[in-house]
C-alpha cells in the first residue's frame, strides 16, 4: 500500500514537473513599436553548440524574461536611454554568460542582440547591424511556456 502511494505521487509529481516544460511556438512575426519605446529583439540563430540549454535575460537588472531557446527570439519593448541585457543561464546556480549594454537607445528604432554560440557551451551577446539581424531574427521562431 505505501509503495502504491510512493509510485502515485513520484509519478504525480514527474507529471507536474513536464508541465512546466511545455512550450507553444510561433513563426518570426513582426512587432509594432509603441510609441515612445524602441524595440529590442533578443534572438538566438539555430546551433548545435548547447542545443539543449535555456537562456534568460536580465533587463536594466530587474526584469526577467524567457525562455530563450534554440532557433528563438524575444522582442523586448523597451524605454528610450540606457538599457543593459544579462545573459543567465536557466538553472540553478545562474551562471551568467554575457552582458550587452546600449548607452543611447532612441524611441521608434530597432535593434537586434544576437545571443552567439562559441566553443564549449559559451556565448556571447552580439550587437547585429540592422539589415544583417532583421535577416536572422526571421529565420527564428517566438517560443513561451504554455
Amino acid at each position: 500500500m505505501i509503495r502504491t502511494l510512493v509510485g502515485l505521487c513520484g509519478c504525480l509529481l514527474f507529471a507536474a514537473t513536464l508541465q512546466g516544460c511545455v512550450m507553444t511556438s510561433a513563426p518570426f512575426q513582426a512587432q509594432q513599436i509603441s510609441s515612445g519605446e524602441a524595440l529590442v529583439y533578443l534572438y538566438r540563430p539555430e546551433s548545435f553548440i548547447s542545443r539543449g540549454t535555456h537562456f534568460r535575460a536580465i533587463i536594466n537588472d530587474d526584469k526577467v524574461v524567457g525562455p530563450l531557446i534554440n532557433n528563438g527570439h524575444i522582442p523586448l519593448h523597451v524605454k528610450p536611454g540606457h538599457l543593459k541585457v544579462e545573459l543567465q543561464m536557466n538553472s540553478f546556480p545562474k551562471s551568467t554568460y554575457d552582458t550587452a549594454v546600449y548607452d543611447n537607445i532612441v524611441a521608434g528604432e530597432t535593434y537586434y542582440l544576437k545571443a552567439n554560440p562559441a566553443m564549449l557551451g559559451a556565448y556571447t551577446l552580439v550587437k547585429m547591424d540592422p539589415t544583417v539581424g532583421d535577416n536572422e531574427v526571421r529565420l527564428t521562431s517566438f517560443y513561451s511556456p504554455k
